[in-house]
C-alpha cells in the first residue's frame, strides 16, 4: 500500500472502503448477540465519513451547497409524499410499519448522497487509487470469511445449511459486491500481479463455499468478460469489420451463456431433492394436485374465495391481484418456490387493480404486502415499490450513464479501453444482480461499489472523448 505522506479529505473513501467489510461484519454479529435490539451501532457509525465530507463540501464549494439543498428538498419532499400514501394505504398484512418504510427511504437517499461525493473526486482526479482500495476492501472481505469458515463459526448462505456467508447477513449481497469489485480491480492485474492471487481466492469462494447461483454463474462470467477483450480487439484489428466482429463476439457471449446455463442445471440439481420436498408438501385442496403458489398465498386465495378476508387486513385491490396471481402461476404451471415470479405477477396486477395515479407516481411501498410478495427483484422494485418519481429519482443517474456508456461503446469502439469494457460490464451487471439476487443497491457496502463502478465509467468515457 503505497505510504500517504498528506492526508487529503478524499482520503476518507478510502477508510470508508477499508472499514465496510469490518462494519458489515460487527452489523450481522450484533443483531445475533442481540436480537432484540432493532439497531445495531453500525447503523449510527457507517454514516459519519459520508457526513462528514458531505459538510464539508457544503461549506467549501458554494454550487455543491446549492446542489445538495435542491437534492435535499427534493429527497425530503418525495419521503413525505411517499410514505404519507403508504401510511394512509397500509393494511394490517403489511409486512411493515412507516418506520421500516422510513429506513428504506433513508437508505436511498443516504444513496444519492454518496453518488454525489465519489462521482465529485473521482471527476475532478482526486481519488487516483480507488480502485486499488476496491482491492483491499475485497481482501478485507476473505479475510473474514476464510476466518469464519476455517474456526467453524461461519453462518449459512441458506436456512437449510448449504454454503457460508461468513459474519455477514445476505449471501447474495457478497456475491455482488465480490463479482462487482473483481471486474473493477482486473483491469489493474497487468500492473499489480497481487491482484491475480485476490482473484483465485475470491474465486475459489463464489465457486464452491458461498453456495449461490450468482457466485458459481458470475465469477466464469467475470472471467469471461475480462478475456473476451482481448477476443473482440483481435477479431475486430485482424477483420476490420465492426460487424462481423461483433456477430462473432455474440457467439462467444451465446457459448458463455450456454456454459453458465448447465452451472445453473448443475447447481439447481443438487437443491433438487430438497426444492421438490418443500413444493411437494403444499397441496391445492382446489385441484387436489401440487399447488402453483407457495403455501401462505394459498391459504389466503382460499380465504379470499370463500369471503373469510377482511378488507383492513388485505384491500379488495391486494385480494384480486392475489387472485390473478394464483390464476396465471396456475396455467403457467410455475413451481410453488418460484417467489421472484410470483412477486412480479402479483406487483403487476397490483397496479392494474389500483387505478390510483398517486401510487403509480410515489409507488405502493416496499413494505406495504405480507412477507412473501416483498419484491426481491430490487430494479423493478424501485418502479412498483416507490413510483415512476422514485425510480427517476434512485435509478435515473445510474440508468443515464448506462444508457449513454453503452452508446458511446458502439460508436467508439475502436477507442475502447480494457477498463471501459470492464467498467461497462459491472455496471450492467449490477442491473442484473438486483434483478436476480436483490440486495445489490439496498445493501450498503455493495452500494458503494457500485457507485464506484459507475462513477469510474463516467469518468473513462469523458478521458476517452
Amino acid at each position: 500500500m503505497k505510504k500517504i505522506t498528506s492526508f487529503k479529505m478524499e482520503y476518507l473513501l478510502y477508510v470508508f472502503l477499508l472499514v465496510s467489510p469490518f462494519l458489515d461484519a460487527f452489523s450481522f454479529l450484533f443483531r445475533e448477540w442481540f436480537p432484540d435490539v432493532s439497531l445495531s451501532p453500525s447503523t449510527f457509525l457507517r454514516p459519519i465519513i459520508p457526513l462528514v465530507l458531505s459538510v464539508y463540501l457544503f461549506f467549501k464549494d458554494p454550487k455543491t451547497r446549492k446542489h445538495f439543498l435542491l437534492l435535499g428538498g427534493i429527497v425530503l419532499l418525495y419521503g413525505i409524499f411517499h410514505l404519507t400514501l403508504f401510511d394512509y394505504y397500509r393494511t394490517q398484512s403489511a409486512y411493515g410499519t412507516v418506520f421500516h418504510e422510513a429506513q428504506y427511504i433513508l437508505n436511498y437517499s443516504y444513496m444519492l448522497f454518496l453518488i454525489y461525493i465519489v462521482y465529485y473526486y473521482v471527476r475532478q482526479g482526486r481519488l487516483k487509487s480507488i480502485v486499488k482500495y476496491v482491492g483491499f476492501c475485497l481482501l478485507g472481505y476473505l479475510v473474514l470469511l476464510y476466518f469464519s469458515i476455517l474456526t467453524g463459526t461461519s453462518s449459512s448462505t441458506y436456512i437449510d445449511g448449504i454454503g457460508y456467508k461468513g459474519y455477514f447477513a445476505s449471501g447474495n449481497a457478497l456475491g455482488s459486491i465480490f463479482l462487482l469489485g473483481l471486474l473493477l480491480i482486473l483491469p489493474e492485474c497487468k500492473r499489480e500481479k497481487k491482484w491475480w492471487i485476490l482473484t483465485i481466492l475470491a474465486g475459489f469462494y463464489l465457486m464452491f463455499l458461498l453456495g449461490t447461483r450468482t457466485g458459481m454463474i458470475g465469477f466464469p462470467l467475470v472471467l469471461g468478460v475480462y478475456f473476451s477483450y482481448d477476443v473482440i480487439c483481435y477479431l475486430y484489428k485482424k477483420i476490420h469489420h465492426k460487424k462481423l466482429a461483433f456477430f462473432l463476439f455474440t457467439l462467444v457471449v451465446a457459448f458463455g451463456l450456454l456454459a453458465g446455463f448447465y452451472i445453473e442445471r448443475s447447481y439447481v440439481s443438487a437443491r433438487e431433492e430438497h426444492l421438490e420436498e418443500q413444493e411437494h408438501a403444499v397441496i391445492d385442496s382446489t385441484t387436489n394436485t401440487v399447488s402453483h403458489i407457495t403455501g401462505d398465498a394459498l391459504d389466503y386465495v382460499h380465504k379470499i374465495q370463500n369471503h373469510e378476508l377482511d378488507l383492513s387486513f388485505m384491500n379488495k385491490a391486494q385480494q384480486n391481484a392475489l387472485l390473478k396471481m394464483y390464476d396465471i402461476c396456475n396455467r403457467l404451471e410455475i413451481r410453488n418456490s418460484n417467489r421472484r415470479f410470483q412477486q412480479l405477477v402479483y406487483h403487476t396486477m397490483l397496479i392494474k387493480e389500483q387505478h390510483n395515479p398517486l401510487l403509480i407516481l410515489f409507488g405502493n411501498g416496499y413494505l406495504s404486502n405480507y412477507n412473501e410478495m416483498v419484491l426481491e427483484m430490487e430494479y423493478v422494485g424501485f418502479l412498483f415499490n416507490f413510483g415512476i418519481i422514485g425510480f427517476v429519482l434512485y435509478m435515473g443517474w445510474f440508468l443515464k450513464v448506462e444508457v449513454q456508456a453503452i452508446q458511446y461503446f458502439f460508436k467508439n469502439f475502436a477507442k475502447i479501453t480494457r477498463s471501459y469494457y470492464c467498467y461497462l460490464a459491472a455496471s450492467l451487471l449490477a442491473v442484473v444482480f438486483s434483478l436476480l439476487a436483490g440486495y445489490t443497491f439496498f445493501q450498503v457496502s455493495s452500494m458503494l461499489i457500485v457507485i464506484i463502478a459507475h462513477s469510474l465509467l463516467k469518468q473513462e468515457m469523458e478521458k476517452l472523448s
